[in-house]
C-alpha cells in the first residue's frame, strides 16, 4: 500500500506548466497564445509580429523521460531551448548546465543533423542524457517544421543501437548461464573470476553501465525506453528476472557485478571474510530491506529515480560525485578489506529486490509440485 501510495503521489504531483517559460526559449516575444501542443510567441512594435513557435520534445533518458521546450523562429532555426522536466541523477544535470550543453543547438535548423548522436557534443558522465536531451530537441523541432511551417520533413530513420556494450553484456549472460551448470569446481572457479574481472573492465570503467536502483524504479513507474536505442536496458533487466527465474541464483551480482567485483578484488588481497553475526545479522538484513524500500518509496514519490539511488557507483568508475557518495565509495572500499563485499552483503539496495523474485519463483515452483503431486495421488 506505500508503494502504491508513493506511485499516486508521483503521478498526481507530477505535471508543470509549460506555457509560463515559453518566454525564455523564444526571446522578445511579448504575448504567447497556445494552440494545441504548440506556443505562438508574438512580439514586435505592434506587439502582433511572430517572433516564433515553442513545443515540447520528449525522449527517452536513463531514469525516464525528458521533455525540452524548443523555441524556433519562423525559418525554422532554433533560437531557445531549456529542459523542463527529467527523472535523471541530479548531478547529471548539472554537468550538462555547467558545460553549457543545450549552447551547441542554437542556430540549427531542421534541415541538419540535430541531434544526432554522432553529431552532438556530449557531457562526459552523462551521455545518455545528453542523448536524451539532444533526442527532444530534435523531436521538437521537426514536428513543429513540418506540423507548423509546413515544411517537407523527410521521415526520420531510427535504427536498433547494438553496440559493443550490448555485445558484452549478452556474452557476459551466456558464459555465466553455462558455468554455472559446470561440475568441475576449478572450472567454475577460474571461469567466474574471468567473467568478474571482465564485468569489472567493460561494464564499470569502460561503459559505466551497471544496474542501479534507478533501473528498478523507473520499471515501477511504468517507464519504458524505446528498445531501439536503448537495448542495453532490456537485456540487463530481462537477463536477471529470466536467468533468475530459470536458475534460482541472480548472475548479475554473483557474478559479473563490477561494484560486488572490486569489492571480492579487494577482499582476495587480505583475506577477507563474510561477516555473519547470528545476533544482528537477521537486524542487518532487515535494515538493508528497509533502506531498499524507502529508497524506492522516494524516488516513485519524486518521480526521479535517480535521485533515490545511493550506489557510489559513479563515483567509483567515473570518478565523480558528491562528498557523500566520495565518503560512502571509501568506507566500502575499506570494509571490502576486512569483510567479503561488505556493500553487496549489507547495503545494495538490489539484494532485496531480487530476493523478491527469487522467491516468487520459489513459491510459483511449490505451487507446481505440490498441484503436480496432488494430481499424482488422484492418479494412482
Amino acid at each position: 500500500m506505500v508503494i502504491i501510495g508513493a506511485w499516486l503521489y508521483g503521478y498526481l504531483h507530477s505535471g508543470y506548466d509549460v506555457q509560463q517559460v515559453v518566454p525564455d526559449v523564444l526571446p522578445g516575444a511579448e504575448r504567447v497564445e497556445a494552440r494545441r501542443d504548440v506556443f505562438i510567441g508574438y512580439g514586435g512594435p505592434d506587439g502582433q509580429q511572430i517572433i516564433g513557435y515553442a513545443q515540447v520534445g520528449t525522449a527517452p533518458g536513463y531514469g525516464g523521460p525528458v521533455d525540452v521546450l524548443v523555441g524556433i523562429d519562423p525559418d525554422g532555426v532554433v533560437i531557445g531551448a531549456q529542459i523542463i522536466k527529467h527523472h535523471e541523477t541530479p548531478g547529471f544535470f548539472r554537468l550538462l548546465g555547467r558545460e553549457n550543453f543545450l549552447a551547441q543547438f542554437i542556430g540549427s535548423g531542421y534541415r541538419e543533423t540535430l541531434g544526432d548522436a554522432d553529431a552532438i557534443d556530449a557531457v562526459s558522465g552523462a551521455t545518455v542524457s545528453s542523448e536524451a536531451v539532444a533526442m527532444g530537441i530534435r523531436q521538437a523541432v521537426r514536428a513543429m517544421a513540418g506540423d507548423t511551417l509546413n515544411v517537407s520533413v523527410p521521415p526520420e530513420k531510427r535504427p536498433v543501437v547494438i553496440g559493443a556494450p550490448e555485445i558484452v553484456l549478452v556474452a557476459l549472460f551466456a558464459v555465466s548461464f553455462v558455468l554455472h551448470r559446470v561440475r568441475r569446481p576449478s572450472v567454475k572457479h577460474y571461469g567466474r573470476w574471468a567473467v568478474l574481472l571482465v564485468g569489472i573492465v567493460t561494464l564499470g570503467f569502460l561503459y559505466n553501465k551497471p544496474l542501479t536502483l534507478a533501473n528498478v524504479i523507473s520499471l515501477l513507474t511504468g517507464y519504458w525506453p524505446d528498445w531501439r536505442t536503448n537495448l542495453y536496458w532490456f537485456v540487463l533487466l530481462g537477463g536477471i528476472f529470466s536467468v533468475t527465474l530459470i536458475q534460482g541464483k541472480n548472475p548479475y551480482c554473483s557474478w559479473f557485478c563490477p561494484f560486488g567485483g572490486v569489492q571480492e578484488v579487494l577482499g582476495t588481497f587480505t583475506g577477507a571474510k563474510p561477516y555473519l553475526p547470528r545476533r544482528i545479522y537477521n537486524h542487518l538484513r532487515w535494515a538493508q530491506r528497509g533502506l531498499a524500500f524507502s529508497a524506492i518509496v522516494l524516488g516513485l514519490a519524486l518521480r526521479m529515480p535517480g535521485a533515490a539511488s545511493y550506489e557510489p557507483f559513479g563515483t567509483l568508475f567515473n570518478l565523480k560525485g558528491s562528498w557523500p557518495q566520495w565518503v560512502l565509495l571509501v568506507l566500502v572500499l575499506l570494509a571490502s578489506l576486512v569483510i567479503y563485499r561488505p556493500f553487496c552483503n549489507y547495503v545494495c539496495p538490489l539484494s532485496p529486490v531480487v530476493d523478491y523474485v527469487q522467491d516468487a519463483r520459489n513459491w510459483t515452483k511449490g505451487l507446481w509440485v505440490n498441484r503436480n503431486n496432488r494430481a499424482s495421488r488422484k492418479g494412482s
